[in-house]
């Protein structure tokens, strides 16, 4: 935001100075001196008021105001004052006019509020509100003169009022969708109610049905605007033509056809914004920007496109883009773009309710499709399966009736009976339940005796609570006694209530193992209404809180796995609820862990709560359905019951458990559990089930192949195996178990180390149910499965168990020969000896090897050929080291060996006559070779003829092997501490010798440097010419001594870097820079010319490797060429070396080519030869050569170790070439970017910069064509250079420049300097200067010594102006560091640059 400064200096300018100096006589009001002394008071009075007050005076309205309302005139000020309204305000006039004449002719004054008015500013219409009261002015004749007008500037009130209003109303409205499109629909509404600051708007959605983090949207389609339809049908607005294209749907990934990077800024007095020109709306920048964009429309109004932001999910996704048109009378200030932030704040709320509220509506749609849905398949699928149980159950009756009780046929059509009446009771419980929720479920209410019928079906349960030892309470009064306490009869529907009770009692006994179960009915008053109570309570499990509140959901299931069984489908209570909500009651629980549980049903009495089509009157037709559908429903619920019992007998005779017997399941002691295994004809299989009829089933079916023991749970289950004395071989498990589950007894036994490696079978029966092998099973079933199946799986894991036994015992075995053979390396490197060792390794082979005994001799060769056993195993008869002549017999056959190597032999005897034990034995038996050692021997007895598998012959291979291996690691051993007290001799005298020489250095330096000083203070003397050549002669000698003792130390730091190597990231460039730099006063004071050429575009600034040893090649080659150079010129050349011709190369290793080339006196090719063979150099050619070169052979040794290769060219009296490639790591990309902070590429910053500069071309004169070539590499990307080794050259060029173009050619000029010439420079800078006018920038390139500096001095004084000097050597960085801090663009040069230019340096 800016202000104009303008108005703010016409504002200042005060009004009474301008009724002072305005001549009014030549207006209506004639002079100043002629007004009455009245007027003169009140205009005085406007003038001294802080209040905005303007006068109109005579016909002409005369403008007179004070000032406070100048600045509401802004630039009309101080022009408009004193002049006739109709120029100055001519959009005005009329209704000011208007006004005047009203007063003038009523005399009365009139008051405006708010008024609106249109105000012509410079470059735009602005929207003016006033309230002002307007007053007649008399002359003191009493006749009208004027009227006084008294204003007040009310814009910021109105606009902040109505801009309230429009928030407001976009505040009422945020709940009020239901829809993301209606949400659209709503917004647009409320702009078209409120457009004064918005006069029109649009809304894009974007992906409105995708709308998901990080996915690129695709498509933007227009869904509302505040335009009216021209097409309804179509969605067609009528849009003006004032706007730009306006698509209905916008491809967001394809990019757009415009490019709208045409920008136009837009100033009013206040502000100051950039707009987009462009053809149509630019979505896709605000999409992909995300930020809103200003849009200038055809007619030069103007609008804004806002992102619009959701919240879905928790996080703030792009949902649509708001176009919002800007009130082309208002000036778009701070006050109005905060309102339009604060409308997209709305918006963005109200299209995020309506999304919420559209998915919610969605997600109730779907849930009740699903639900019907759900529900017609449960009766179709009921219905379909209603068919199929009559089937079978009818054929199946007539074939238990007719088959012998005690056949097995007989038990498992029984098995098939059962189990379809359970499977008709859920699909019974299926259909009436589906046809509750669809409201299909037909009620028969009829007159009932509710104490008799209840007591009859309570009492179907008295034999199952006998056989489970269960006190079983029927508390329910007498039938006429409770008919007499009725004021009404009680109306059930049967087969309803029927329901009820079988399944609240069925669920008591479920759950409950001991105690007492009470079936109660009782009256309660209520509200002045009986009730009857029916209350099914037990001292079971119990039902934890967290379930009380979900436990009569449908399908909903408890957590407790205490019950009795875990079968069932978790509708059963919710049947019961709606069955007792139909006959008009409710019912309700109440219930304590461990203690148990009650529940209460409420049946009101008399039917007027019932519907009056379902109630009926004749008892008798009831009861007869009674009886007809009492039978199968009783069935079905007291079988159910039967299979609790079944569980409580022993279906195995060797070991069964219930709940009942477990008395110490708490004490359950796995780790006790015995692993002792012994083997049987059958394997042993322990099957975990808690129904009878599976269980039974399974037993009978495996136990012709298998030893079968059952167990009921997964607790009695670790009950037996606690007490079993063998482990079985399978364990076959459900899932779904009560008391502990298949899962938890899966997770016990692999939890134990004496269970974890018994194989387990899972079975389930639940489709939903994950894979066993999740839970850490050996193989599981879904049920059903098939009989042949289950017991080919059951074979197949006993046997994969088997072998998974195997491979641990061999794993076993195999780490205990690791171990062996460990023991043995060790004690023989402790120093133990030979014999204990093997003493210590016959111990550990008996205990692995399964034998008789295991003896180790010495088996030593003599005369005697005695032979010693020098150790036993445990079992054998001890002997102490005693010569056995005696074995000399069975010794003797080691020596033909059936495998054999180069250390050891080894022989199988299955059949040989052992003379010390004397007796036939098979033996295995070894010998092994010790180098120059004695032979030692191991031998194994077995009964005759017994064989030795594979596995234990390699044993005794792996011990041989084992034992050469030490002795051959100890005889490595010492010969590399023989070695390593070699080198470091050797290194102890390498330190000596540099020590040596570092001494011998510093000692000759001290003299050396007083003979030097000496020798100096005679420059200035008065001596003679021979004096003079003689101290001259002393000053080289000593200069080339010194030299030498500067060599000594480059060779010692050298030879240092050879063996310390450093691998660290570091300034390439610098590291060039600083080393040329170093030589700059010595070649200076030799006049030689010396330079660095690099092209810092190519070349890498930071890379990793050894920076030092690199420094100290560049230090001794560039001391050796200043040192043999006389004159002439020493270049330093960077290359980065194409990889072309290598066949592999690793992409994070680049390859430098540097070349040294000079015009010194160069290199006898015999010393180069030699140099090159790194053979050593003849004393006689050192001396030639006037140097050591060791310097020189010591830089080859230390390219060599980099990986690179160093040569040199040279003749003598033409100069020397040195070359070396150098190997360094290019640093990763991370690095790169941060060190970037501190560098730029100075070639490219001027390149960028002076893109647009007029004067982009450079004079360069200086003889030597390298210097030129160094000085042009380092602006050739950013400026033309001429280059010239003349001056008269240089200046007839620019001459020609200037009269072509008629312009100053250069901008800049690098000019050479020396004593030689220094009258030709001044002429040459002189006249280049009148060439440009006295503008232009003289850089001299000089010497770095005392008399360059002198030379300098004085060419600056005689010139003058704008100079620059560069010393001598001459590198990139320097060359553009002097560019840059010589400001040749000012307004190009920023202070980033100049900053990184700084860091540089």
């Amino acid at each position: 935001m800016s202000t104009d400064s303008g108005i703010n200096n016409q504002e200042e300018i005060n009004v009474v100075d301008l009724l002072n100096s305005r001549d009014w006589s030549s207006t209506c009001l004639g002079s100043l001196d002629s007004w009455e002394p009245s007027f003169k008071n009140i205009v005085n009075l406007i003038f001294h008021s802080r209040f905005p007050t303007v006068i109109f005076c005579g016909p002409d309205l005369i403008y007179i105001y004070n000032q406070a309302n100048a600045p509401n005139l802004k630039s009309k000020h101080p022009h408009v004052f004193g002049r006739p309204f109709s120029e100055t305000h001519p959009e005005h006039f009329d209704h000011v006019k208007s006004n005047y004449e009203r007063i003038k002719s009523t005399g009365k004054g009139l008051f405006e509020k708010d008024f609106r008015f249109i105000q012509y500013n410079d470059d735009y219409l602005e929207e003016i509100y006033i309230s002002y009261t307007m007053s007649p002015i008399y002359k003191e004749d009493g006749t009208f003169w004027a009227a006084y007008n008294v204003c007040d500037f009310t814009t910021h009130k109105v606009l902040a009022n109505r801009r309230i209003k429009a928030l407001s109303d976009l505040a009422n409205h945020i709940n009020d969708s239901d829809s993301l499109e209606s949400a659209c629909h709503t917004i647009m509404k409320s702009f078209r109610e409120n457009d004064k600051d918005i006069p029109f708007a649009l809304i894009y959605l974007i992906d409105n049905d995708n709308l998901k983090s990080g996915i690129q949207p695709s498509t933007a389609r227009l869904i509302s605007t505040t335009f009216n339809y021209k097409d309804l049908h179509n969605k067609n607005w009528d849009i003006p033509d004032n706007l730009i294209e306006t698509p209905k749907t916008i491809n967001l990934i394809e990019n757009p056809d415009e490019k709208y990077d045409l920008f136009i800024e837009v100033k009013r007095p206040t502000s100051k914004h950039l707009f987009i020109k462009c053809k149509s709306w630019p979505v896709h920048i605000v999409v992909k920007e995300d930020k809103d964009i200003k849009v200038l429309l055809k007619d030069g109004s103007q609008a804004v496109l806002f992102p619009i932001k959701a919240s879905y999910g928790g996080e703030l996704i792009l949902s649509s883009i708001l176009i919002c048109g800007i009130n082309p009378n208002r000036e778009l200030d701070n006050d109005y773009i905060s309102f339009l932030r604060s409308v997209v704040t709305y918006v963005s709320t109200i299209i995020t309710n309506g999304k919420i509220r559209e998915n919610e509506r969605k997600q109730v749609e779907m849930l009740a499709n699903l639900n019907n849905q759900k529900l017609k398949f449960f009766q179709n699928i009921s219905r379909e399966l209603l068919a199929p149980l009559t089937l079978i159950l009818s054929p199946l009756d007539e074939a238990i009736n007719s088959c012998l009780q005690e056949t097995i046929m007989h038990s498992h059509l029984q098995i098939v009976q059962r189990n379809t009446h359970r499977l008709l009771k859920l699909v019974n419980n299926l259909l009436q339940f589906s046809n509750i929720e669809s409201g299909q479920l037909k009620a028969h209410y009829c007159e009932t005796d509710i104490a008799q019928f209840t007591r009859e079906l309570a009492s179907n349960f008295n034999s199952m609570a006998v056989k489970l030892g269960l006190d079983y309470i029927i508390d329910i009064p007498d039938p006429d006694k409770l008919k007499q306490a009725l004021e009404n009869e009680v109306y059930l529907d049967h087969d309803m209530f029927e329901t009820i009770v079988y399944n609240l009692c069925s669920n008591a006994f479920k759950n409950t193992w001991n105690g007492h179960i009470k079936v109660s009915l009782y009256i309660e008053n209520k509200n002045e209404r009986s009730t009857i109570i029916l209350e099914v309570s037990d001292t079971g499990v119990g039902i934890p809180e967290v379930d009380l509140l979900n436990i009569f959901q449908r399908f909903y299931r408890t957590k407790s796995q205490q019950s009795r069984s875990y079968e069932g489908t978790g509708i059963g209570l919710a049947l019961v609820k709606e069955l007792i909500t139909y006959h008009g009651g409710e019912i309700s629980v109440t219930s304590k862990v461990g203690q148990g549980t009650t529940f209460s049903c409420r049946f009101l009495t008399g039917f007027k709560h019932l519907p009056k089509n379902q109630v009926y009157f004749n008892k008798r037709n009831n009861e007869l359905n009674q009886e007809r559908y009492l039978y199968t429903k009783k069935q079905l619920y007291i079988e159910e019951g039967l299979q609790w019992i079944r569980s409580n007998k022993l279906t195995n005779k060797k070991f069964i458990l219930n709940p009942e017997s477990i008395d110490d399941s708490n004490n359950v002691d796995i780790g006790k559990i015995s692993s002792n295994m012994t083997k049987k004809q059958k394997h042993k299989i322990l099957l975990v089930e808690d129904n009878a009829d599976m269980r039974n089933y399974l037993e009978e079916l495996l136990r012709n192949e298998f030893e079968v023991y059952c167990v009921y749970n997964g607790n009695d289950a670790i009950i037996f195996l606690t007490k079993s004395i063998e482990l079985p071989d399978l364990i076959l498990s459900d899932v779904m178990m009560p008391i502990m589950n298949g899962y938890e007894l899966l997770n016990m036994l692999r939890s134990n180390i004496a269970t974890r490696l018994i194989p387990i079978i899972l079975l389930t029966a639940r489709a939903d149910e994950n894979s066993g092998l999740d839970y850490g099973a050996d193989d599981y079933l879904v049920k059903p499965f098939s009989s042949r199946e289950l017991i080919a799986r059951i074979h197949t894991n006993i046997k994969l168990s088997q072998l998974r036994n195997q491979l641990i015992s061999q794993q076993c075995k195999q780490e205990e020969i690791k171990q062996l053979l460990t023991s043995i390396s060790s004690n023989i490197l402790s120093g133990l000896d030979l014999k204990e060792t093997l003493s210590e390794a016959v111990k550990d082979i008996h205990e692995i090897l399964p034998c008789d005994r295991v003896f180790a001799i010495s088996y030593e060769p003599s005369e005697s050929k005695n032979y010693t056993i020098i150790a036993l195993s445990k079992d054998s008869k001890v002997l102490s080291d005693t010569k056995f002549e005696q074995l000399e017999a069975s010794i003797n056959q080691l020596e033909s060996s059936n495998y054999e190597d180069k250390g050891f032999k080894i022989e199988v005897l299955p059949n040989t006559y052992c003379v010390d034990f004397c007796k036939q034995v098979s033996m295995l038996s070894m010998i092994i070779k010790i180098h120059d050692r004695s032979q030692v021997g191991i031998k194994a007895h077995r009964s005759p003829n017994s064989s030795w598998s594979d596995l234990e012959i390699k044993l005794f291979q792996q011990i041989s092997i084992q034992i050469n291996l030490v002795f051959d690691y100890m005889t490595l051993l010492e010969e590399k501490l023989a070695n390593e007290s070699r080198i470091k001799f050797i290194k102890a005298t390498d330190n000596i010798k540099h020590m040596i020489l570092a001494n011998m250095s510093h000692e000759l330096r001290t003299p050396l440097g007083t003979v030097m000083s000496i020798s100096s203070s005679f420059e200035n003397e008065e001596l003679t010419a021979q004096q003079k050549n003689l101290n001259k002669i002393l000053l080289h000698a000593s200069n080339i001594v010194l030299s030498t003792i500067n060599n000594i130390s480059n060779i010692v730091n050298i030879e240092e870097y050879k063996s310390a190597s450093v691998n660290r990231v570091f300034d390439l460039l610098d590291l060039f820079e600083n080393a040329i730099e170093i030589f700059g006063e010595r070649a200076g004071n030799k006049k030689i010319e010396l330079a660095l050429n690099y092209n810092s575009d190519t070349l890498p600034k930071y890379v990793k490797g050894d920076p030092e040893r690199l420094r100290l090649i560049l230090m001794n080659l560039l001391s050796n060429s200043i040192k043999f150079t006389e004159e002439g010129e020493v270049i330093l050349k960077v290359f980065l070396k194409s990889s072309s011709d290598e066949s592999s190369k690793d992409e994070n290793f680049i390859k430098l080519l540097i070349i040294l080339s000079d015009t010194g006196i160069g290199i006898n090719s015999e010393v180069i030869d030699s140099w090159q063979s790194n053979l050593k150099v003849n004393e006689l050619k050192i001396i030639q050569q006037d140097g050591t070169g060791f310097g020189l052979l010591a830089c080859k040794q230390l390219v060599e170790i980099n990986g690179g290769e160093m040569g040199v060219e040279s003749q003598l009296e033409k100069g020397s070439k040195f070359w070396f490639t150098w190997n360094v790591e290019i640093v990763q990309e991370s690095y790169t970017k941060k060190a970037s902070n501190y560098y730029i590429y100075p070639s490219k910053i001027l390149f960028n910069r002076l893109t647009n500069h007029n004067l982009k071309r450079i004079i360069l004169i200086h003889p030597l064509k390298n210097i030129r070539d160094a000085i042009t590499i380092c602006f050739k990307d950013c400026f033309d250079i001429d280059l010239f080794d003349t001056y008269n050259e240089g200046i007839e060029t620019a001459i020609y420049y200037k009269e072509l173009y008629n312009r100053a050619p250069y901008c800049m000029a690098f000019i050479n300097i020396d004593e030689n010439n220094a009258d030709e420079i001044v002429k040459a800078a002189l006249k280049l200067r009148k060439i440009h006018d006295n503008d232009l920038l003289i850089i001299f390139i000089v010497f770095s010594n005392m008399s360059g500096r002198a030379l300098l001095k004085k060419l600056i004084k005689n010139i003058g102006g704008k100079i620059a000097s560069i010393f001598k050597p001459i590198t990139p960085k320097k060359l553009l560091s002097h560019y840059f801090q010589n400001n040749i663009e000012e307004n190009i040069i920023n202070e980033e640059i100049l900053n990184n230019l700084q860091r540089m340096n």
